[in-house]
């Protein structure tokens, strides 16, 4: 974000007729729109929208991220619920990009996180977005230690971590459920700007 700001600063007094990144599209049309675009990612610029992202083994942390998409809907917060088996990666980030409040969710596998939402957070800690509520979740069946995990690297993303981590021993019942919709509620009230 930093670097790009300063490249966008440098270029700012030049006539650009096309921008070609190392890697992505050729744009040759639309360029002040696609320049204030990259200005706005580079400020961590957001919406105030929510982006869920998780896997699940068994289900259980998939209904916690179930739970968490009503709560926020209910808080009148569009949210976007990516599972890491259908959505690529590439797709994800796109939608990290403009999301205030980023929720990432996995289940506790031998001691650590899923390999899947491994991959993700190597990713998101290599792009570095910023201006972000975080809330890290899952299930886990002994130890619980993904949780944690996710949410050490929202600390070292300097993300906000308003709310206490969800962390859901094997599966979820309607009380628990209930409390992970509270949870969102109040994250969307956050993310409104209501407390």
């Amino acid at each position: 974000g930093e670097q790009t700001g300063k490249a966008l600063d440098a270029l700012s007094g030049l006539d650009i007729d096309m921008i070609a990144p190392s890697h992505g599209l050729v744009w040759r049309s639309m360029i002040p729109k696609i320049l204030g675009e990259y200005s706005k990612w580079s400020a961590g610029g957001t919406e105030p929208k929510a982006l869920i992202v998780y896997d699940t083994m068994w289900g259980s942390t998939g209904r916690i991220a179930l739970s968490l998409e009503e709560g926020l809907s209910d808080a009148g917060v569009p949210v976007t619920r990516r599972n890491l088996k259908a959505a690529h990666i590439s797709d994800i980030m796109t939608d990290i990009l403009t999301s205030r409040a980023i929720l990432i969710g996995s289940p506790t596998l031998n001691n650590g996180i899923l390999p899947s939402v491994g991959a993700l957070l190597t990713y998101i800690r290599g792009l570095r977005p910023g201006n972000k509520i975080g809330l890290a979740f899952g299930s886990y069946g002994w130890g619980g230690q993904s949780v944690g995990e996710v949410e050490e690297v929202m600390r070292l993303l300097k993300w906000e971590l308003p709310l206490e981590k969800i962390r859901i021993n094997y599966i979820p019942d309607e009380n628990d459920l209930a409390a992970v919709r509270q949870s969102g509620r109040e994250l969307g009230k956050m993310i409104n700007g209501e407390s």
